[in-house]
């Protein structure tokens, strides 16, 4: 049988009106930088030959640090939660022009300084760049995770304003997100998804990410440690075990993959890529019989699932 493989991923210059700023406006003692951005720099500067750098680290903070400078004078006069992420987005998708992009191979899609310089970027990518402006004005916004998706919120206790980075900052309603990606009650309930990421957890979809990268390269190892490295951050990312199990699958490593395919069921048992996934991991033990469940899982939560479909007929037919 010909299994049908899943997608691989689950998970992200500009106008010189104002340019790369050579010093900071606000300076900030060495070392001293917000614990994001020095996070951020590192993993930038790791993975630096992934999309070479149009600018320094410095000139990137620098220009961080007058565009946040920027903001904040112009919300002295009205400092609440709706007029920040208002002024945020006009920076971020009016005056900066950044737009989205579908191209999860493209890791300068992906790396905030190259999100910034090249005006384009994915859902973690562009969230992360919003974050470090966020940061550097001391403002709660956090990320938000769905299955396949990333987004921001404003929440200061009172006030949520939901910020979809895809679509210029529009306040999307949690409802819409549950609805649209079929968010399952329990892992809601379990805070899987749909709740407000810590920093941590944020940047393990970077690390996430950058091991989508790394597959698609078929640098199995160096995706591996990107993998063990965003479950240390984050162990309740199921995406991270989804796409670790299917490098491990396409190496013919099948107990490995099913056992990571099975950890992220736990997370999430309604995710029927990680059922196909794992049933095609069976079917190579020749496990027929647990294969078979878990095809048929996939199709009773998803009866249009083609690929499951395909994969059980595959199975049923003569050999």
């Amino acid at each position: 049988m010909n299994g049908e493989l899943a997608r691989l991923s689950r998970s992200l210059l500009l106008p010189l009106v104002f340019g790369f700023a050579t010093t900071e406006p606000t300076a900030i003692p060495p070392g001293r930088e917000p614990y994001f951005q020095r996070a951020l720099a590192v993993i930038e500067s790791d993975h630096a030959g992934l999309c070479p750098a149009t600018a320094s680290q410095e000139e990137f903070r620098a220009t961080l640090a007058k565009l946040a400078d920027e903001t904040r004078a112009g919300l002295a006069s009205s400092p609440s939660g709706p007029a920040s992420v208002e002024a945020l987005n006009r920076l971020v998708f009016g005056r900066l022009n950044i737009r989205a992009s579908a191209d999860l191979k493209d890791p300068c899609n992906l790396l905030p300084s190259r999100v910034l310089a090249r005006k384009q970027g994915y859902c973690v990518g562009i969230a992360a760049l919003y974050l470090l402006l966020a940061e550097r004005l001391d403002l709660p916004i956090y990320a938000v995770a769905t299955p396949s998706h990333v987004f921001l919120r404003y929440d200061d206790g009172s006030a949520r304003i939901n910020i979809e980075t895809l679509q210029g900052g529009a306040n999307m309603p949690d409802d819409q997100y549950i609805r649209e990606q079929k968010i399952p009650e329990e892992s809601i309930r379990r805070g899987i998804f749909m709740r407000n990421l810590t920093t941590d957890e944020i940047l393990a979809q970077v690390h996430n990410n950058l091991g989508v990268v790394y597959s698609e390269r078929k640098d199995y190892d160096a995706a591996a440690k990107e993998y063990e490295t965003a479950l240390d951050l984050d162990p309740r990312l199921p995406a991270a075990r989804y796409n670790w199990g299917n490098d491990l699958l396409r190496e013919g490593q099948y107990r490995e993959a099913v056992r990571r395919f099975s950890k992220s069921l736990r997370l999430y048992p309604a995710d029927v890529w990680v059922l196909n996934n794992r049933g095609l991991a069976y079917v190579k033990m020749k496990k027929r019989d647990k294969a078979r469940r878990d095809f048929e899982a996939a199709l009773e939560i998803e009866p249009g699932f083609e690929q499951a479909r395909r994969n059980l007929e595959g199975m049923q037919s003569p050999r």
